[in-house]
């Protein structure tokens, strides 16, 4: 149950909308939830009567959603996820025991963080992984669909957050490229080469951008990518330099990115709900997480 507008409404209704929503007729929905076509539409009826909202239209003989329906569409999603959270919490909090806990961050940290550190013997309780888009980590977090994020934007003030730690920007190139056999290289040298670059939903282009226009450079970019590993096959195919803070793959060199004497570096943080119920045991598994880091990068 949950309340709306000083009432109570059962979850199964939000259940039973989103079925006809996700296989587009009452007839598919009935099926998949093994509930007679009857019942269902008269439950939808009494989902719309309870709201006092048209969810869907009938056109053609076709439920179609309504403008207002296809709004309530997330507001639904969002209930019920949070209601399943829930009974994650209650069910962790009557066995006394320490929840497992679910982690938000984009592809690349997953892959390059998350998954490596779990597989070194992180915590039993780090159960399972979001994968998210960069700007959306910590709104998943806000949605109860994770216990904790790991975001390379600030945290807004209403979480607790922490640095997780910082990571160097390389200039990634075959091998032969002329800065292939390079360990460092400076940004005003970097910005002369065609760069393979990430959107700017990623860290990395934002503080790259940042210091090009503090030092009053310009570049320019022959390929944008919205996922690391494709820049970096494109880096690998010769169509550019490829700014990113990945691990290198298909064998490219990675020279470091060097800004008035200073790696560049995109900061990673750690965010979560200051009032969650396992507050304590998100604490400890981001300090694990925090060593492990500092020993894969070499510094917090």
């Amino acid at each position: 149950m949950f309340s709306y507008l000083g009432g109570m409404m059962d979850l199964r209704l939000l259940r039973y909308f989103l079925a006809i929503v996700d296989t587009g007729s009452v007839t598919a929905a009935s099926k998949e939830l093994f509930v007679a076509q009857p019942s269902l539409s008269r439950q939808l009826r009494r989902l719309e009567h309870d709201l006092q909202l048209q969810l869907f239209a009938r056109v053609d003989r076709r439920l179609v959603l309504t403008d207002v329906g296809r709004q309530f569409v997330p507001i639904a999603r969002d209930l019920l996820a949070r209601a399943a959270h829930a009974r994650t919490m209650v069910g962790a909090i009557a066995a006394s025991s320490t929840p497992d806990l679910v982690v938000a961050g984009p592809t690349t940290t997953i892959s390059d963080i998350v998954a490596p550190f779990i597989a070194s013997g992180g915590p039993a309780s780090l159960a399972n992984v979001v994968e998210t888009s960069p700007q959306d980590v910590y709104e998943v977090v806000a949605r109860g669909q994770a216990d904790f994020g790991l975001g390379s934007s600030v945290p807004s003030r209403s979480l607790e957050a922490e640095v997780l730690v910082r990571v160097e920007v390389w200039a990634q190139v075959p091998q032969d490229h002329p800065l292939g056999d390079r360990g460092q290289v400076d940004l005003a040298e970097i910005v002369t080469h065609p760069l393979v670059h990430l959107d700017t939903s990623h860290a990395v282009r934002r503080a790259f951008d940042a210091a090009t226009t503090r030092d009053g450079l310009t570049y320019d970019v022959v390929a944008q990518a919205r996922s690391p590993r494709l820049g970096q096959a494109l880096a690998a195919a010769g169509r550019g330099v490829c700014i990113t803070s990945d691990d290198p793959r298909y064998d490219l060199a990675s020279p470091q990115i060097m800004v008035d004497g200073e790696p560049l570096t995109v900061t990673l943080y750690a965010a979560w709900d200051r009032d969650h119920y396992a507050a304590r045991h998100i604490r400890e598994t981001v300090a694990r997480l925090r060593e492990f880091t500092a020993e894969r990068y070499g510094h917090a």
